[in-house]
């Protein structure tokens, strides 16, 4: 998978032995986000989805990647209980015909973040070798494994942060110099 110029992700140095580190550091930081008062959490009638939106779509994408590693393993379910709003969100595949995420409550999506992320994380940490090569079925491209799979939801986690960080940096120059500046670290560290 090639650098990403519009947020910096690399996935050829990460290796399988620190792809849950690198997961709990992308939600840490999607996680300090949310939590923020000021991240911008409800922008109703955008044509794009507000940082808050986005928070749930992380979150999502981490519960459903259990489903999606349960196909290719061939496992019987195991995918982390979901919340009554994440449920309602995991089905979704575009904010005009799924859930209400703008109506969702930031500090909750941050903590529903948390634990999906640290289950996945969890899971990740206990793939066999022969786990990350292993394709799915369903799809008819060999090349389509579970490593590339796990490498494309990290970078749709750390490309979807770096936006709304840019975003909101960008927001921030006009009102604050010392949050930009915040947030301009955080995004420099993001890929530490």
């Amino acid at each position: 998978m090639p650098d990403c110029r519009d947020c910096g992700f690399t996935s050829d140095p990460i290796g399988h032995d620190v792809i849950a580190d690198v997961l709990r550091q992308y939600t840490a930081g999607w996680q300090r986000f949310l939590r923020d008062p000021g991240s911008g959490g409800r922008c109703a009638g955008l044509p794009a989805w507000s940082p808050l939106e986005r928070g749930c779509h992380v979150r999502d994408m981490c519960l459903l990647f259990h489903i999606r590693l349960d196909a290719i393993l061939g496992q019987s379910p195991i995918a982390p209980r979901l919340s009554a709003g994440a449920e309602s969100g995991a089905s979704a595949d575009r904010p005009d015909t799924g859930p209400r995420y703008r109506d969702e409550e930031p500090r909750q999506v941050a903590q529903e973040l948390g634990c999906a992320a640290e289950a996945l994380a969890r899971r990740l940490a206990m793939l066999t070798a022969d786990d990350w090569d292993r394709d799915d079925p369903r799809l008819a491209d060999p090349r389509l494994t579970v490593d590339f799979f796990t490498r494309h939801l990290l970078h749709d986690i750390a490309h979807d942060l770096a936006e709304v960080l840019r975003d909101g940096r960008a927001d921030d120059e006009a009102a604050s110099e010392g949050t930009t500046a915040q947030r301009t670290d955080e995004l420099r560290n993001f890929h530490g």
